[in-house]
């Protein structure tokens, strides 16, 4: 009895596997010009990343999240996007920027998780305090310097689900760049949470497992030790 509870548990823990593979990583070292945004320049700063995951090819990746903290400056100066293989996200665009502001939110920095699926668009966290926490991303695919008007109307547009059922392995690029002089803002840290559907190999290699453990528990009921009748 014993033996059969030890193999139940094993085909218990194959099934219980995780139906997605992650990778989570942070950047923070390395970076051109020590992290500093060329202040009023379009030009930008830019950090490209390699994600090589052995033994998964983090194929057809199901959600992903961007942490970004930055410090100093002006955020409403800020234009920023993400591009890996053929997907392209904006995530700060000016943020503040509409009918009424035409100069943004003046918080200097950020230390914020942008996932599509938060509550709050970060182009519109308030202004009141640094923003931390989670954020969609800003999602307007408009030129940084696009009047406050358009702003306003355009609907976010170039967001993280560009990059679902994509192989997340490969070069990602962070692109920021302050469009206004006045105020330098540095780039600490970003980072990267990605979920994806395992390679087919993995999935094979536990369906097997499954198939083979079930027949092994089969044999042992068929095969294995009968209860004897106890006497009265």
């Amino acid at each position: 009895m014993k033996n059969a509870t030890f193999v139940i548990a094993v085909l218990l823990l194959v099934l219980a596997r995780p139906a997605e593979a992650d990778f989570v990583q942070t950047y923070n070292t390395g970076f051109a010009n020590g992290g500093v945004i060329p202040d009023g320049s379009r030009t930008g700063w830019t950090d490209t990343e390699t994600v090589s995951v052995p033994g998964t090819s983090l194929n057809q990746m199901t959600d992903v999240s961007v942490t970004l903290n930055l410090s100093g400056g002006w955020n409403g100066d800020l234009y920023a996007y993400l591009v890996h293989s053929s997907g392209f996200a904006v995530l700060l665009n000016r943020v503040g920027v509409g009918t009424g502001n035409s100069v943004g939110y003046g918080n200097a920095g950020m230390n914020v998780v942008l996932n599509d699926a938060a509550g709050v668009n970060i182009h519109s966290y308030g202004g009141l305090s640094v923003p931390t926490g989670s954020y969609q991303p800003d999602g307007r695919n408009i030129g940084p310097l696009s009047s406050a008007a358009t702003f306003s109307s355009t609907l976010p547009s170039a967001l993280l689900s560009s990059f679902t059922g994509l192989n997340g392995n490969g070069s990602w690029t962070l692109f920021i760049a302050d469009v206004s002089p006045g105020d330098v803002m540095t780039v600490n840290s970003w980072g990267l949470d990605i979920a994806a559907v395992p390679e087919p190999g993995s999935l094979v290699e536990g369906a097997v497992a499954v198939l083979f453990l079930g027949g092994v528990i089969g044999l042992y009921w068929l095969k294995g030790p009968k209860l004897q009748p106890q006497p009265c």
